[in-house]
């Protein structure tokens, strides 16, 4: 019969960051599907040629455009593969993998960085409260990640 050994508080609290994490993440490419069109607009507010679009066409030309990047399908793809990501270094992190810790904290100042872009280019409200969200949670993880219990399970290992 096996014993399950217990977690420090600050390996699940991290684990449940990344959770949450993966969870906003997933919220965010369901409003980039349901604003696609807000999205573009604000895409094409720094470009030239899709302003041009927008106004002789209107947003069913800048839609179809070729110039406007597929943001959705560009948002499920990077969802599975943070996801896939997320999976298999929580798992690695449990285990007390400590190359993994380093992992999740360059994958959290990476994080900051999207979500500070997410913040400052004009994104529709809705993004702008995801990004605040995720930068809060990617901060949280490195806390939790960084901990002294969360060294001590690591060392363990």
């Amino acid at each position: 019969m096996s014993t399950r050994r217990e977690l420090p508080g600050s390996v699940t609290n991290a684990v449940r960051s990344l959770t949450a994490l993966v969870m906003v993440s997933g919220v965010a490419v369901l409003l980039t599907w349901l604003q696609s069109d807000e999205v573009i607009r604000s895409w094409a507010k720094g470009n030239p040629s899709a302003q041009e679009l927008l106004a002789s066409g209107g947003m069913a030309s800048l839609r179809d455009a070729a110039i406007v990047p597929k943001f959705v399908p560009l948002a499920v793809v990077s969802f599975v593969v943070f996801v896939a990501l997320a999976v298999v270094l929580a798992a690695f992190f449990r285990d007390g993998h400590g190359w993994s810790r380093l992992v999740l904290t360059a994958g959290c100042l990476f994080g900051v960085f999207v979500a500070g872009l997410g913040l400052s280019h004009g994104l529709p409200t809705a993004f702008v409260l995801v990004s605040a969200l995720f930068l809060v949670l990617c901060l949280a993880l490195v806390f939790f990640l960084w901990r002294k219990d969360t060294s001590d399970h690591l060392r363990l290992h």
